[in-house]
Order: structure tokens, then C-alpha cells, then sequence
């Protein structure tokens, strides 16, 4: 081969390693928000319905503990993703 085809064959190679880099960069900085949306968003709406129903604090419990399962279980699915 010659030197122009090998170059350009290391640049793509770099381009396809960066793109795949900037892929999974992307999928594991949104993992924390993935887990943290469900968990305030559940414990809130919990909280809520406590507070309308004068409740001590029971459904928030509930809340926190279905946030936390919805959490992981979507941090497990990205996780499982192949690109």
C-alpha cells in the first residue's frame, strides 16, 4: 500500500474511534440522570398525595423506594445497550 492509502486509512480509524468515544461518553454521563429524575420525581409526586391526604410521610416512602427501582432498572437497561 502506499503511504497516502495508509493515511488515510489511520484517519479514518481516528474519526470512527472518536465518534465511538463521544457515543459512550454521552450514554454514561446521562446514568446520573437517568437515576436521580425518577427518584425526585416519585418522592414529590409521594410527598404530594401525603400532605393532601395528611398522611406521615408514608407514600413518600413509597415514592423514594419506586424512584429508586425505576432508577435502576434504567441505569441496568443503558448499561446492557450495546452501542
Amino acid at each position: 500500500m502506499s503511504k497516502k492509502k495508509i493515511q488515510k486509512s489511520n484517519e479514518n480509524n481516528n474519526q470512527e474511534s472518536l465518534s465511538t468515544n463521544l457515543i459512550l461518553a454521552g450514554k454514561y454521563i446521562s446514568l446520573g440522570w437517568i437515576m436521580v429524575i425518577p427518584i425526585i420525581a416519585f418522592t414529590f409526586v409521594g410527598n404530594l398525595i401525603d400532605k393532601k391526604f395528611n398522611l406521615p410521610y408514608f407514600l413518600t416512602f413509597i415514592g423514594l423506594i419506586i424512584g429508586l427501582s425505576v432508577g435502576i432498572i434504567g441505569t441496568v437497561r443503558i448499561l446492557k445497550m450495546k452501542n
